[in-house]
């Protein structure tokens, strides 16, 4: 049988694949789901031998993950890895000859359930699983995988508005930069940009976005093909989203209406990779509802009203409380800009009922 072919030869539609592949240590180990706990004991279980065995099917699993999370399969993710975590952490703290895989696969599901209590707006929750995923890849020993945990657990305190802490990470992850796939560094440095942006700061938010526009998109000499959670996880839409969020960050410290055009600009280069890149469908909602923030920067009704009918029906697609939340702070922002518009009203039952 072939990748991807079911019983008969025939080709299984790629969703239907995905959820196949992620589920088979689930299959494998006789797994429940989030909080079921385990179905059976296997007895021999610390058994260096059973552990790589089982370790490849976990991997497989987790790069399917990271597919169905770019699709909007949150709960199919959260799911999924919240079955296996539990013996990846045990596996990961105990020594053996695949501590470290182990740990790099826990991190990796650290990261997949980060990202659910993000969506979901539970932001000391997903700080949690942000400050376990930099242990466990500290226990690894991959700079990579460290520094891409160490900025979002950045973005995790950016959330927080805890300012210090996110520099304070993600200057340690700008130290490790030298050691990793130079594409990293447009993620450490748009972080940085935005915690500066926060706080007002407009020449260190600038010259961080140039700095993230200055790096390379791929390995960098002598850098083998990057791995999963990097080809997954960052991308052009990256620079994109961020340079315009900056911008938007800025405009709340004065000169509204010129980084509002200055984010337009940015966000819109997207509509240049439509077809080119695949941009993950949560980061293309909030592409479309910063764009819509920066209409009512811009004065542009017919573009707000637009971004955000979009917006809405993604949001509601994706189950992202985030991505609600965005739409909700817009309408907020538009009403104080057309207090008397009828349209900007009647969308408060499209953005605060869904």
């Amino acid at each position: 049988m072939k990748e991807g072919e079911g019983e008969g030869g025939r080709r299984l539609p790629r969703r239907q694949a995905l959820l196949l592949l992620a589920g088979m240590p689930q299959v494998l180990l006789g797994l429940g789901s989030v909080g079921g706990g385990w179905g059976w004991e296997w007895e021999g279980m610390k058994e260096g031998r059973v552990r790589e065995e089982v370790l490849p099917v976990v991997a497989g699993s987790i790069t399917a993950c990271w597919h169905l999370l770019n699709e909007g399969e949150l709960e199919a993710v959260e799911r999924t890895v919240g079955s296996y975590l539990p013996l990846l952490r045990r596996w990961a703290y105990e020594p053996s000859g695949v501590q470290q895989e182990a740990a790099n696969l826990a991190a990796q599901a650290c990261f997949f359930l980060r990202q659910c209590a993000y969506h979901r707006l539970r932001f000391q929750q997903e700080l949690a699983y942000g400050l376990e995923g930099v242990e466990l890849c500290r226990l690894a020993n991959d700079p990579a995988l460290l520094v891409k945990a160490l900025t979002k657990i950045g973005l995790d305190y950016f959330h927080l508005s805890n300012y210090r802490q996110a520099l304070q990470a993600l200057e340690e992850a700008s130290s490790l930069l030298p050691q990793v796939p130079q594409l990293l560094g447009r993620t450490v440095h748009t972080g940085l940009a935005l915690v500066y942006a926060r706080q007002g700061k407009r020449r260190e938010a600038l010259e961080q976005v140039s700095r993230a526009k200055a790096v390379g998109s791929g390995p960098g000499p002598g850098e083998e093909e990057l791995p999963v959670y990097l080809q997954a996880d960052e991308g052009e839409w990256r620079l994109i989203l961020r340079e315009g969020w900056v911008r938007l960050e800025l405009s709340r410290h004065g000169e509204e209406r010129e980084h509002a055009l200055e984010a337009e600009r940015a966000l819109a280069q997207i509509e240049g990779w439509r077809g080119r890149i695949a941009v993950p469908e949560r980061i293309r909602l909030e592409i479309v509802n910063r764009r819509g923030e920066a209409a009512i920067g811009r004065g542009e009704l017919e573009e707000y009203v637009s971004y955000t009918v979009e917006g809405a029906e993604g949001a509601r697609r994706l189950g992202s409380g985030k991505r609600r939340q965005e739409l909700v702070s817009n309408w907020r922002r538009a009403l104080e800009r057309w207090p008397g518009e009828k349209r900007v009203r009647e969308l408060g039952e499209l953005v605060l009922e869904m």
